[in-house]
């Protein structure tokens, strides 16, 4: 969630105002800035509504087939 000028937070996907914030409610999303090369980018995506864009169980095959299980 980035802090706007108008003084409101809002998801860095949607543009949804989130309070204050809503840091605990946030997927935190690091890419390559287009407008910097060999810098990165740190996107707050609100997780109610834009997290499923990234965390979807097609995204995740790989990480639930292959991470370590405890018992």
């Amino acid at each position: 969630m980035s802090l706007r000028p108008d003084g409101s937070y809002r998801c860095d996907r949607c543009g949804a105002d989130v309070g204050n914030g809503a840091v605990f409610s946030a997927v935190v999303v690091v890419d390559l800035d287009p407008d910097a090369p060999g810098q990165m980018r740190q996107l707050h995506w609100c997780r109610d509504t834009c997290a499923a864009v990234v965390l979807n169980a097609d995204a995740l095959a790989d990480w639930y087939a292959t991470r370590e299980v405890t018992p």
